[in-house]
């Protein structure tokens, strides 16, 4: 059986890009993420309504790292690490099959 402890947050850093556990305070970019058509068009989620959605989003999200469920890292640029652009996410880590899923805002695509 795989044991996992994502205690502390294991954050992650490349030449350009912070991988870091969301804040509540991230809550706009999550909205802009989770509540725009065309990021969520092959998810098949549906588009979140308020910024409190998006507050529970994260909160839930938190939940599930704290339990050692899923991880999901925001995905910022390294010299400006308080934006989220993205997302990238791995669940349903204990049962055979587990997913990976990443979300980036369109106008970041050519930054990766």
């Amino acid at each position: 059986m795989l044991a996992l402890n994502f205690t502390p947050f294991p954050e992650l850093k490349t030449q350009r890009l912070l991988l870091r556990k969301l804040e509540t305070t991230d809550a706009n970019e999550m909205f802009f993420l989770r509540s725009n058509e065309n990021v969520l068009r092959y998810i098949g989620r549906e588009p979140a309504k308020t910024i409190a959605e998006a507050e529970e989003f994260i909160n839930k999200i938190n939940k599930g790292i704290d339990e050692n469920e899923a991880i999901l890292w925001g995905i910022a640029l390294l010299n400006d690490p308080s934006i989220i652009i993205g997302t990238i996410c791995i669940w349903n880590i204990k049962k055979e099959r587990m997913c990976l899923m990443a979300i980036i805002k369109n106008s970041f695509l050519n930054v990766l």
